[in-house]
């Protein structure tokens, strides 16, 4: 299950909003109303924080331009010209950090810096005290970018530092694990076979409640694929501007989470818990530097440096992977099928709405108490999650190694080797 962790100050934190869509990875950022979910435990000192945060909201990549251009051109008359937006079909600014993705992404910054102001107050003698990293892409560099700037007006820390692509075992590791593109290659049938399941047993409900929002009725159903994408232009139009009164009419709360599912069907076999086993451990090289760096913080706490990573949606699915998150998140058991009741597909934990929205963020908290015991916290999205064999938010940084075992000090090249 999902846990949050409330004060007694923090009564109505989370704050309301219009009918609820699960639009998966192209979700807006769930900001939380207030930082009172994840105050720092009074009686623990705060040693260090470790972030991998995926970029803030980008425009579509240049195959998905040609993808929508494709879809909108089979509509014809059946959406007004007004719902698809120039820069949606604008491939110079392909796969670009978008102006809501600098905002989310510099007030996500200043909420860092309000939580933790003792780890910034710490830059005025050692300028590494904070860091920053990114993959070398313009959306995570400049999401990296304008997080900096927000969180460190003053300017104290080191430039972000950007990891090469084709050495990238930390954050873009997809593009440097073969046997990671070849279990994606393999699975591509089962994913197929599971999303037309899919189709024949919710697709005549989906292709019934969009079409009464099209301008016209056709003698031509639309084709899963033409409703998908619609789904994916709804989710763009409130992430990039706050758009809700287009694409966005001609799905419920129920259709969302439907076309959700269908969605996750692929993401939790290509990049999740439910694919090849080389999911489970790809995130191995990332989790052995942040180990090194808590072992570091722990022998020298008053010199340990805080880090923010910036990676990519698969990036914190391939380490909510090795976490277990979809067990601390969910009580359906795996895998996400074609033939699951909506009522179970409520309550699977690898959901990718929760899971990885644009801005998603996964943090811990390393600390120490009065006899230096080790503790950490864990948070996503910044919500305190609980992970299994911890009895409350804080638990021993013990539970956690035990989980990591097996991976930390992993042979990343040797492990992706085909």
């Amino acid at each position: 299950m999902f846990y949050l962790l409330r004060r007694a100050v923090s009564g109505g934190c989370e704050g309301g909003s219009r009918k609820h869509l699960s639009l998966s990875t192209k979700t807006p950022y769930p900001v939380p109303a207030c930082l009172s979910n994840a105050t720092v435990p009074a009686d623990l000192d705060l040693i260090q924080v470790q972030y991998v945060l995926r970029h803030g909201a980008r425009y579509e990549v240049e195959s998905g331009i040609e993808y929508i251009q494709r879809i909108y051109t089979e509509l014809g008359d059946r959406v007004p010209h007004a719902w698809l937006k120039p820069d949606m079909v604008n491939k110079t600014k392909a796969a670009e950090l978008s102006t809501s993705g600098y905002t989310t992404s510099a007030k996500l910054g200043q909420r860092m810096h309000q939580r933790y102001p003792e780890l910034w107050s710490r830059l005025e003698s050692n300028a590494q005290t904070i860091q920053f990293v990114s993959s070398e892409f313009q959306r995570t560099i400049a999401t990296a970018n304008a997080f900096r700037s927000a969180a460190d007006p003053q300017n104290q820390t080191l430039p972000v530092k950007v990891i090469p692509l084709d050495s990238d075992s930390i954050l873009a590791m997809k593009l440097t694990c073969p046997r990671w593109a070849a279990a994606k290659t393999t699975v591509q049938t089962q994913v197929a076979n599971e999303i037309s399941t899919f189709d024949a047993i919710y697709g005549a409900e989906l292709q019934a409640h969009v079409s009464k929002g099209l301008l016209k009725h056709s003698a031509h159903e639309l084709t899963p694929e033409q409703i998908q994408t619609m789904y994916r232009l709804c989710g763009y139009d409130v992430s990039l501007y706050n758009e809700h009164s287009h694409w966005c009419t001609l799905f419920d709360e129920r259709t969302s989470a439907l076309l959700e599912l269908r969605s996750d069907i692929r993401y939790s076999r290509v990049y999740g818990p439910y694919g090849a086993l080389i999911n489970q451990h790809i995130a191995c090289s990332l989790f052995s530097t942040i180990v090194k760096d808590i072992d570091q913080a722990l022998r020298n706490p008053s010199t340990a440096s805080s880090m923010f990573r910036f990676g990519h949606a698969e990036t914190l699915m391939f380490v909510s992977n090795l976490l277990g998150l979809d067990q601390a998140l969910g009580l359906t058991a795996p895998p996400i099928t074609g033939n699951m009741t909506f009522e179970q597909s409520l309550h699977r934990g690898f959901r990718t709405t929760a899971l990885v929205p644009f801005s998603s963020n996964l943090g811990i908290e390393l600390y120490v108490d009065q006899t230096s015991q080790a503790f950490f916290r864990l948070l996503l999205n910044e919500r305190v999650v609980r992970l299994p064999g911890c009895t409350s938010g804080v638990c021993p940084l013990g539970v956690l190694r035990s989980k990591l075992a097996d991976d930390v000090g992993c042979a990343y090249a040797d492990i992706c080797q085909v």
